[in-house]
Order: structure tokens, then sequence, then C-alpha cells
């Protein structure tokens, strides 16, 4: 894969790479963070590659890893002082989808994300998370299940 490739390839993917960071990773900034990350590791793995045509797969596979060594790295981090919201405008809000989302299980949160917002195929998940097909059907049962309970409760009055 030629230099051109790489970025037109990337380029074409920032906005996949951004939600997908964004089921993992609450923060703007580190969402950022991982999608530059997992750009920089892919470019020095190119030559490891093996099969240009699983780009995609292989560079989504190395952002999660991103997103899940930031996620740890906050986990052990104690913040001495909460820094107050910015006001944000009504359009910004999120909606009771995106916070039901938001409220599933990193592992279940993936595969919803991967499945019903970037269109991957169980197998194409399966590849990616390098996880059983089983687990990940079980992952998205167990996640259409706890989205249904948590919209149930906020459409009652």
């Amino acid at each position: 894969m030629t230099k051109e490739e790489f970025v037109r390839q990337a380029e074409d993917m920032r906005l996949l790479m951004y939600r997908v960071a964004s089921a993992y990773l609450r923060q703007e900034c580190d969402r950022m963070d991982a999608a530059q990350e997992a750009l920089m590791k892919a470019w020095q793995a190119l030559p490891r590659l093996k099969e240009e045509k699983y780009f995609k797969t292989w560079l989504i596979r190395i952002l999660i890893r991103e997103c899940v060594n930031i996620h740890r790295k906050q986990k052990r981090v104690t913040p001495v002082e909460r820094l107050p919201e910015p006001e944000s405008r009504e359009a910004e809000q999120p909606s009771s989808l995106r916070e039901a989302i938001l409220s599933l299980p990193d592992s279940q949160r993936i595969v919803i994300v991967l499945y019903y917002m970037e269109g991957y195929t169980v197998e194409e998940i399966v590849k990616a998370l390098r996880v059983p097909k089983g687990t990940v059907c079980s992952r998205l049962n167990r996640a259409r299940q706890s989205l249904k309970e948590y919209l149930e409760e906020e459409a009652e009055p």
C-alpha cells in the first residue's frame, strides 16, 4: 500500500473512526487522541498488513485497542476537581437513544455501534474484535434487551 492509498483510505474512514471511538470514550479530546494514535501505529505497522482488503478492519482493531488503553489510563487517574461543563446548544444535547447506548457496558456498546451505526456484518465484527461469533451474537442480544428496557423506562410517564 502506498502512502497516497493509506492517506485516502484513512481519510475515507475518518467519520467511522470517530463514531467507533465515541462508543468507547466520552471526551472529545480522548476520541481525537485515540484516532490519531491509531493512525500513527497503523502507518508504522503497515508493512505487517498482509492483505490490503482487510485495511478497514485492521485499522478499526488498532483504534479499539487505543480506546481501551485510554479508558484504562483514565480509570487510574483521580481528578482533583471537575471543570464545569460548557453550556451546549439544544442541538448538541444527547438523545435518549445516545444515552441508552452510552449506558451499555463497553463490550455491548461497541458491537451495537459497529453493527447498527456502521453497518458491519457479524462476521466483520468477529474479525475486528477477535472474539467468537457466538460472543458477538450474545452481546448484540444482551445490548438490544438492555436498550429496550432503558428506553421503555424513559417512555414511562
